[in-house]
């Protein structure tokens, strides 16, 4: 009986892990997670890795309902310092891969309907140009399990 709870458990541990992953078409996106935070002025931020097989593809928006508006962004240095800024898409280069991550491209969650609070996951609906729409769960992340990632 007990290795059968264990196997039971070791089975329902790994179908968790590999539901917060997603493929659509040709991409396939991994490890998607989004900064805890208030509702309140202070955003919160998405990020994933999204393997592309197949040609260049485009991710041209993403949608959350725990936010008023939910933009793509990027980071650049500008006079010395770091400075985001909203970008139209992010390009996925064929046979390649765009990494979402802090200092980098990234989704803005702005504006928080409700909290974002850290072992919970969120909805976030992605739009690619070619390969179409899916959701994926982020895993809500608090500070001291973001850091370095």
């Amino acid at each position: 009986m007990r290795r059968f709870t264990l196997a039971t458990a070791a089975f329902f541990v790994a179908a968790a892990v590999y539901a917060a992953d997603a493929k659509i078409g040709n991409l396939s996106i991994d490890d998607v997670w989004a900064k805890s935070g208030q509702v309140g002025p202070v955003p919160s931020a998405a990020f994933m890795e999204i393997k592309n097989k197949g040609t260049a593809d485009k991710l041209i928006s993403a949608h959350c309902d725990c936010a008023k508006s939910t933009e793509l962004h990027n980071v650049k240095m500008i006079d010395g310092a770091m400075k985001m800024y909203k970008v139209d898409a992010m390009d996925i280069p064929a046979d390649g891969e765009l990494k979402l991550k802090s200092g980098s491209y990234h989704i803005m969650l702005i504006g928080l309907t409700r909290p974002l609070v850290s072992g919970e996951t969120v909805p976030l609906k992605l739009k690619f140009e070619k390969a179409g729409e899916v959701t994926v769960d982020a895993k809500i992340k608090d500070k001291a399990a973001y850091m370095g990632h």
